[in-house]
């Protein structure tokens, strides 16, 4: 867990949602953005941060006494910085299995929670989620940044956006931010590698549920906020199921290749008529699927940054 180019995601946050009052992050998150980075970063958003007290050891490292995850969060203008975790090791403020119910000292005490990447090590999901209701103010603000695309075995859970949109929504809570992060993991200041942000809709990215994103991971970013209504205990149905049965009409930006009338619908409808020819070709269609799939561009939501 740790904050790097996700502090990219902050700091643009802070333009639409002034920071104040306490923070908890759901464990307390390493530092690996550099310091001197900040200014930039924040100057990109409308920011100003002021890193002049940031030492750095002879070794040269960061002396942690002056660049830490709380630091951090105080330059993002928050007063009180919090972390929970099962561990001890990493120095949480408080020690707490988030597949448990929380205790009531911890609950609605803080205006903002960042789950940077806690949320898919966690196995009892809907009790984490209830604990982080809990544990907002009213008005209280959650924001997420999890893993779903290609990341085989990094906890419990890759998510997909949905999760998120259906649940807040469901329970009453504000979206703030409901978007998608496309990256590579390995990046340097000698071999950049940008990250992608993209505006995610219910539905939007329905056409791409099989391997429509290719090689590169993605990250959810989902903001929202605790309304005087909300609740944590609605369960609820995928919407994409919702909208079949509610007769909406479900995105479809390939609808004019898949007419009656097309080509690719004529060759479908040849090969359904004549199986045998259906079965020599079909390793060739794979490859073909496989390779639109891995190198050809589709159809993707909208671009709201890059970084």
């Amino acid at each position: 867990m740790g904050i790097g180019k996700t502090a990219h995601l902050l700091f643009s946050l802070k333009s639409v949602l002034p920071f104040h009052g306490s923070i908890l992050q759901l464990g307390r998150q390493s530092i690996y953005v550099e310091a001197a980075q900040l200014p930039e970063m924040a100057s990109r958003y409308g920011h100003v941060v002021n890193v002049d007290q940031v030492r750095i050891l002879a070794d040269g490292e960061y002396d942690p006494e002056t660049y830490n995850s709380e630091i951090f969060f105080q330059m993002l203008g928050f007063d009180h910085i919090s972390s929970i975790d099962l561990s001890p090791d990493e120095g949480a403020e408080f020690v707490h299995d988030l597949n448990k119910e929380i205790p009531v000292e911890l609950r609605e005490r803080f205006d903002f929670i960042y789950d940077g990447g806690t949320l898919e090590h966690i196995f009892d999901i809907p009790q984490a989620l209830r604990n982080i209701h809990a544990m907002l103010k009213p008005n209280g603000v959650i924001m997420h940044c999890n893993p779903t695309h290609n990341h085989v075995d990094h906890g419990f859970y890759m998510f997909s956006p949905t999760f998120f949109w259906d649940y807040y929504a469901n329970n009453g809570y504000e979206i703030i931010r409901s978007q998608i992060y496309e990256y590579e993991r390995q990046h340097s200041q000698y071999y950049p590698k940008p990250w992608t942000v993209y505006e995610y809709q219910p539905g939007s990215i329905q056409h791409m549920e099989h391997g429509g994103w290719g090689r590169r991971q993605l990250g959810i970013w989902f903001v929202a906020r605790k309304s005087d209504l909300a609740t944590s205990d609605v369960v609820p149905q995928q919407g994409m199921y919702q909208r079949i049965w509610e007769n909406q009409v479900i995105h479809d930006p390939y609808a004019s290749t898949s007419s009656p009338t097309s080509l690719a619908s004529r060759l479908r409808k040849f090969l359904a008529a004549h199986p045998k020819t259906y079965a020599w070709l079909r390793p060739l269609v794979g490859r073909v699927r496989h390779f639109q799939a891995r190198y050809t561009t589709q159809e993707r939501p909208p671009v709201v940054d890059e970084f």
